[in-house]
């Protein structure tokens, strides 16, 4: 089958042998559409780790085509969702309800991540991590599921009121689900992106958009009434010092979503303890796949992220539309897409 491998610091086409069935509760999916994420791009940017020579990809949906014999709530041509984190059921934290901390003896298990994922024609898993996509939701609304998942648990573990203001800075995809969502729910949402296409595109999501240059202290203190934001979410995974020095109020919420293991900063606690701030990591989602499809039913413009459709053959024209440079020679290019998925 087609698939998309990763190699050092590079996705790569491959033929790849087609997974089976081997347990009687499997589920064996042909995928629709796979979606690249932002770990995806860390990775070949060099700031995440990742297992070589697996397939890579943890975002899909696709239709049933085959069945275990003791799957009794799924059948053939079922149109479905894969939530990549596999974790155990049997371990302290799955038994307390925090299967987002699994620590099952080989690790939390995730597909695309430790093992081999969904940049691929066909996948297989346990039920438990199959959910049923509504009739009426298009493929594009639900190949987003998985990302507003993780960004619903990051807006959930930040308290996120209609009295607040909300900065978010980086308007790439995870960026603009928290915008459409918080923009529902906040009085104010401003948002801080580079690049121009990405900042046009979400403009219609926000109140205001701004180049980083661009928010100055005068600035904020003219749109949100003389103060700092109440919530600050970092979607570009370098913007926590900035986002604690200069645009935080007091008793306000810092929620990091961004990941790059390579970014740290020095933290003076007392910046803290004096103004009542927040910081609040939410990690991985905890059985929210439910919740997120049913929200999705009132945030359909989520499926509008989704602007290129590419086989897996081309997978480099898509890792190089939203990299922000050529994945093999390293020059800066522009981004040029809002979310690129594979469609098999």
């Amino acid at each position: 089958m087609k698939s998309i491998v990763i190699n050092g610091d590079k996705m790569q086409f491959k033929e790849s042998l087609e997974p089976q069935i081997k347990k009687p509760k499997d589920i064996k999916i042909k995928i629709k559409y796979s979606g690249i994420c932002g770990t995806d791009l860390q990775v070949l940017k060099g700031n995440e780790k990742s297992v070589d020579n697996i397939i890579r990809g943890h975002e899909a949906v696709g239709e049933i085509v085959e069945i275990g014999s003791e799957v009794k709530n799924f059948k053939i041509k079922d149109r479905v969702a894969i939530d990549p984190n596999q974790y155990c059921g049997r371990c302290y934290y799955c038994k307390k309800g925090d299967t987002n901390f699994c620590e099952s003896p080989g690790g939390f298990t995730i597909a695309g991540i430790n093992i081999d994922g969904v940049f691929a024609d066909y996948f297989v898993c346990d039920e438990t991590f199959v959910y049923h996509i509504p009739n009426d939701m298009t493929w594009e609304q639900a190949v987003m599921i998985e990302p507003t998942a993780c960004i619903y648990n990051n807006i959930l573990a930040a308290n996120v009121k209609p009295s607040d203001s909300v900065l978010i800075f980086g308007s790439g995809p995870m960026g603009a689900i928290c915008e459409i969502i918080c923009k529902k729910i906040s009085k104010l949402v401003v948002a801080v992106e580079t690049n121009d296409y990405r900042r046009n595109f979400c403009e219609k999501y926000v109140d205001y958009i701004y180049q980083p240059k661009d928010l100055t202290k005068k600035e904020m203190y003219r749109i949100n009434d003389g103060h700092k934001f109440d919530v600050v979410f970092d979607t570009v995974g370098t913007q926590m010092e900035n986002a604690l020095l200069n645009f935080t109020e007091k008793n306000g919420r810092i929620v990091p979503i961004g990941m790059n293991q390579v970014y740290n900063f020095s933290l003076h606690p007392m910046t803290l303890i004096s103004n009542g701030i927040k910081l609040v990591g939410a990690s991985e989602y905890n059985m929210l796949f439910v919740d997120t499809i049913n929200m999705l039913k009132r945030y359909k413009e989520i499926g509008e992220l989704v602007t290129k459709k590419l086989p897996f053959e081309k997978c480099e024209e898509g890792f190089n539309s939203v990299l922000g440079f050529d994945m093999n020679t390293k020059k800066p290019l522009e981004i040029t897409q809002m979310k690129c998925v594979f469609e098999s």
